[in-house]
């Protein structure tokens, strides 16, 4: 579970700014004592779930891309130092000139099989210039795992490895394998040696997903081909019951119609002739279709429904479920951004009780508009985070819930909507709105009187 992330210079993120993502010492509304919000890991009470609220192009998206960026750092193997598609891309803040050529760095703290750990990572120019694993065990001296850097002189990958946790071999390989665009961690996935620890770091930063939008992800995929199909299938279908929607069956068919003369000049043309025939072998293509069934007026019989017949709220529901269901049953990050689009308001908190009582060390970060989301039955207030961004300078801030200073009596929703965290839209007065809408269609009738000339 992720306990902080620190980010600088990278996106509309340009100084310093700490995301603590441990809980306070709030305590549960009366009623929802049974859900559980947080993970106790050592004295730390991690928070299993947080949501993003702000206007757009606030900073959410920003944030949940700088998740994504770590992991890929981390994560990604260069094959090059100059090969386009090993490039580190520029992330740096680019609204100001103090920041051109300064580092995109990064701070992550988290806890993955008993260990806490601290990973750092700058970047600029295709170049990793300093990269640090820290094994951070609660209450226990911390130690050093390896420090990266790269010598711009000698144009060198310099590591160093203060405690030995690393074997000589491993070191070795390590050393051999490391380019200027290439983390340490990620030399683990390709190599074979023992160092549990970059095991530990490279295999957790590697299964976190960012889901950039739910109407956006192919539902079949996230259904077919799954070893825990079964037991998948088996628990959203219950949940889709119990919060109210009739969908009794789901399955997944592929066919392979054969391609018309047309099509295969069409696509002959555009893959050539022998990708042609590895693409479309005897001339036909598979298509894979998602059906859900619903009961019908014949008790014996199923009636089964194309997945474009179904509401986009419907398939939102499902992707939403399912993918904190991979996140429960594989206990790692999970990013989504509008991750309500749809949802009923009810439906979607039942969904979310779902996750917080099922979930052990498993954790989700949600961005979205839905503002009715604050109004969800035993809402915890500390797990929002407020995103606004400074319209001259175009730098994102971000703002929590002073729990001092907001009773647990005051309306959180009403709070907001009264712009007390600084991220509603920046708009007119009704007065000058209406000044504004004269000017818009003055403009409009001269150009309609100007075409009709």
């Amino acid at each position: 579970m992720i306990e902080s992330l620190t980010i600088e210079n990278f996106l509309s993120f340009k100084d310093k700014i700490t995301f603590s993502f441990t809980a306070s010492m709030e305590r549960p509304k009366a009623g929802f004592e049974h859900i559980s919000w947080f993970e106790t890991i050592g004295k730390k009470k991690v928070q299993k779930i947080q949501f993003l609220f702000g206007n757009n192009g606030t900073g959410k998206s920003n944030f949940m891309s700088a998740l994504a960026a770590v992991c890929r750092l981390a994560c990604f193997r260069a094959t090059s130092k100059s090969d386009e598609d090993s490039k580190i891309p520029d992330f740096y803040f680019k609204l100001s000139k103090d920041t051109i050529n300064k580092p995109t760095s990064f701070e992550i703290v988290f806890h993955q099989n008993e260990n806490r750990y601290k990973y750092e990572i700058k970047c600029v120019d295709n170049t990793i210039e300093f990269e640090k694993l820290t094994k951070c065990p609660i209450g226990k001296k911390e130690v050093v795992v390896f420090i990266r850097e790269f010598n711009h002189e000698n144009d060198l990958v310099e590591i160093s490895y203060p405690t030995k946790t690393i074997s000589d071999e491993a070191q070795r390989l390590i050393n051999d394998n490391v380019i200027r665009n290439t983390s340490v961690i990620s030399v683990y996935d390709e190599k074979n040696f023992v160092a549990e620890d970059l095991k530990n770091v490279f295999s957790y930063f590697n299964r976190i997903q960012y889901l950039p939008r739910l109407e956006d992800i192919d539902l079949p995929s996230m259904l077919q081909n799954r070893k825990d199909g079964e037991r998948l299938k088996s628990v959203l279908l219950q949940i889709l019951n119990d919060i109210g929607s009739n969908i009794i069956d789901y399955k997944i068919e592929t066919i392979e119609p054969k391609l018309s003369e047309h099509e295969i000049l069409i696509f002959k043309t555009v893959f050539g002739e022998e990708d042609f025939k590895k693409k479309f072998a005897g001339g036909t293509r598979k298509i894979t279709t998602l059906q859900f069934a619903h009961p019908s007026d014949n008790e014996t019989h199923k009636a089964w429904l194309q997945e474009h017949e179904e509401s986009e709220g419907t398939l939102n529901m499902i992707r939403l479920i399912i993918a904190l269901y991979d996140s429960i049953v594989y206990n790692t990050p999970i990013l989504i951004d509008e991750c309500a689009s749809g949802i009923h308001q009810q439906t979607f908190g039942r969904i979310i009780q779902f996750f917080l009582f099922s979930s052990t060390r498993a954790q989700a970060f949600l961005a979205s508009q839905h503002l009715s989301i604050m109004d969800m039955d035993g809402f915890r207030r500390d797990t929002m985070k407020f995103f606004d961004k400074n319209r001259q300078t175009g730098e994102t801030t971000c703002k929590e819930v002073d729990l001092r200073r907001y009773h647990k009596n005051i309306n959180i929703l009403k709070a907001y909507l009264d712009n007390s965290f600084g991220c509603l839209p920046d708009l007119p007065t009704p007065e000058e709105w209406i000044n504004k809408l004269s000017k818009y269609k003055s403009i409009l009738s001269s150009e309609i009187a100007a075409q009709s000339e």
